[in-house]
C-alpha cells in the first residue's frame, strides 16, 4: 500500500483567456511534468463571465461565478477543495521544474515548512540567476497541519503570502525545515515577470490594484485549457547553470541569457 504523501498544489487564477491564457497552460502543463506521482492540481477561477475546462483526473477546475473578496480568502477556499496532507502553492504564469514536488517532499522531511528562497528570474531581458532574491513563498510547501494552526492565509491581497510566511515562521508549534540552502543546479522555479498586465505584485498599494483587477473588462466564454510549454525549460535551465558556473571563475562578468 502506498503511505507516500499526496500534494495539493494550489492555483488561483482570473481572467487570463483569450490572450494570456497561454500562462495558465503552462502552469498546467509544470504539474503535469512533475516526476511525483501523487499529486493533484486545484485550478479556483473566480472570473465572471469564464468557464475554464481541463478534463485530467489529476486537475479540478472550479468556475466560481462570483469573485472573491481577497485573493487571500480565494487560496483558503481552494485549499478548502484540497485532499493532500501537503500544499503546494501554484502561480498560474510561473514556472516549476519537473522536480519541484519530490525535492520539496525529500527536504521537507518530517517538517511542516518549507521556503527554498532560491528561484530563477526570467523577464523580456532573459532568465537571470544572479537576481535579488525575494520571498519566494510561491516555491514553497507546507503541512495541512500547519495551514490549520497558523488559520490559513490573512484575508489580503498582495500580502498574503509575506503574512502567511510570518505566521508559519513564528508559530511554535511549526516545524520550518532548515536545511543547506539549494545548490543552482536544484532550482526548480522560475518566477516570470512582466508577461502581463495583471501581475499583482508589479504595482502598490496591492488592495487597490486588485481592486482594479477586478474591474477590467473580461472575453466572456468557455475555454479548453490545452496545457503545453512554450519552451525546453528544463534544457534551458541546464545551459543557465553551466554559464553562470562558468562565469563563476570570472566574477566581474554578468551572464544573461538572452530569451
Amino acid at each position: 500500500m502506498n503511505t507516500a504523501p499526496r500534494v495539493t498544489c494550489v492555483c488561483p487564477t482570473f481572467n487570463r483567456p483569450p490572450a494570456h491564457q497561454w500562462l495558465v497552460e503552462e502552469a498546467v502543463e509544470s504539474f503535469l511534468r512533475q516526476d511525483y506521482p501523487y499529486r493533484e492540481l486545484i485550478i479556483l477561477n473566480d472570473c465572471p463571465g469564464q468557464v475554464l475546462r481541463l478534463d485530467h483526473p489529476a486537475v479540478a477546475v472550479i468556475n466560481v461565478g462570483r469573485r472573491f473578496r481577497t485573493l487571500g480568502e480565494k487560496i483558503n477556499a481552494a485549499v478548502g477543495l484540497s485532499q493532500g496532507e501537503f500544499i503546494a502553492p501554484w502561480d498560474d504564469d510561473d514556472i516549476s521544474l519537473p522536480w519541484r514536488l519530490s525535492r520539496s517532499i525529500e527536504i521537507l522531511g518530517q517538517g511542516d515548512y518549507y521556503n527554498p528562497s532560491r528561484y530563477w528570474f526570467i523577464d523580456r531581458k532573459g532568465l537571470h540567476g544572479e537576481h535579488s532574491m525575494g520571498l519566494a513563498h510561491g516555491c514553497s510547501m507546507f503541512t495541512r497541519r500547519a495551514f490549520d494552526l497558523v488559520g490559513g492565509y490573512p484575508h489580503t491581497s498582495g500580502t498574503q503570502d509575506l503574512e502567511m510566511d510570518r505566521r508559519l515562521r513564528a508559530n511554535p508549534q511549526v516545524a520550518v525545515a532548515d536545511r543547506p540552502e539549494l545548490g543552482q543546479p536544484d532550482w526548480y522555479y522560475v518566477y516570470r515577470w512582466g508577461v502581463s498586465p495583471v501581475h499583482l505584485s508589479s504595482r502598490k498599494p496591492h488592495e487597490p490594484w486588485y481592486e482594479e483587477i477586478g474591474r477590467q473588462p473580461v472575453t466572456e466564454g468557455t475555454f479548453n485549457l490545452r496545457p503545453h510549454w512554450r519552451d525546453d525549460y528544463p534544457s534551458r535551465i541546464r545551459h543557465a547553470t553551466a554559464r553562470y558556473s562558468a562565469a563563476a571563475e570570472t566574477p566581474a562578468v554578468a551572464v544573461v541569457e538572452e530569451p
